[in-house]
């Protein structure tokens, strides 16, 4: 009987490819039977011990996640790159903001990377988050003299590739990792956006070390904040504490600090304006949920 501590890097119908922690073994192998009465499905990136004989492996223990994201399906991510063109298709700056939001919640670095900005001046955008700690990293995917910030920044990480279809996502992997990994799609001229190319999630090593992983393209969403006072401190530039009101939802209240910040100029009327839209959300979510209407509880990481 063999026995593997491993990560798994991609799983399909069932099955889950391997790699041993010291790199020098890849196997496929099943979920124990166990996990399917729990409840639990391993994912994309989970610490797991291996056991089994010949070509019969199961997964047997899966470790405590430092993180999971449910959509894209992957687990134990240290930073993720936030890829968005800046035309074609035009960038979606609130969904921008909702996976902002999500790598607040899973203690994700997050970078922003800018594509096609040779078809469009970035300037706009960057200075909509110049106030924010997220680094904006402004590139045309194919071309390889411009990937060293964002190889620098991915290298001895797993890092979280995401954004819409026909941005770059899929070039960009491939200059990172430094061969044809993904296939690259075109932007659909009827829809005004990208085709999907990606048809699952998958970590692949990277040249400088860490892993990479590409996820199927999404058109939502949703922010998993558990209610809308929680929602202001996933905006990390808002200078939040200094309201009149201990409860301030930062919408209309008298003396808010956060709208005083805006008008000052400090922080972004456009993000400001996002972050009213999802705790409108979020708040439409809680009344819907205190009215039954929704009877399962939001996952949560393991």
């Amino acid at each position: 009987m063999t026995e593997m501590k491993g990560r798994i890097l991609k799983g399909i119908g069932g099955f889950y490819t391997i790699e041993s922690a010291d790199s020098s073994v890849l196997l496929t192998a099943k979920a124990a039977g166990i996990f399917r009465h729990q409840k639990i499905k391993p994912a994309v990136g989970d610490h797991v011990t291996v056991i089994g004989e010949s070509d019969s492996y199961v997964i047997a223990e899966i470790e405590k996640r430092r993180n999971f994201f449910v959509r894209p399906p992957v687990a134990n991510v240290d930073r993720a790159a936030l890829v968005f063109a800046l035309a074609h298709p035009k960038p979606d700056l609130l969904l921008l903001d909702k996976l902002l939001i999500a790598c607040e919640e899973n203690r994700v670095e997050a970078m922003i990377c800018l594509t096609k900005r040779d078809t469009a001046d970035a300037s706009a955008v960057a200075e909509i988050y110049a106030k924010t700690p997220y680094p904006v990293l402004e590139l045309n995917a194919t071309s390889p003299d411009e990937l060293a910030p964002i190889a620098e920044f991915c290298a001895g990480h797993t890092v979280f590739l995401a954004g819409p279809s026909g941005v770059g996502k899929s070039t960009l992997t491939n200059g990172l990792v430094g061969q044809p990994t993904m296939d690259t799609g075109s932007v659909s001229v009827k829809l005004g956006r990208g085709k999907h190319t990606t048809r699952h999630v998958e970590l692949i090593p990277l040249k400088n070390g860490g892993y990479l992983a590409d996820t199927p393209g999404f058109s939502s969403l949703s922010p998993a904040c558990a209610d809308s006072a929680s929602l202001a401190g996933y905006f990390p530039e808002f200078p939040l504490g200094g309201c009149r009101f201990l409860d301030c939802r930062h919408r209309a209240e008298p003396g808010c600090a956060v709208r005083a910040a805006v008008e000052a100029g400090d922080v972004s009327p456009a993000r400001y304006a996002n972050y009213l839209t999802l705790l409108q959300a979020v708040e439409a979510r809680g009344a819907k949920e205190r009215r039954g209407g929704n009877k399962t509880a939001p996952g949560k990481p393991r």
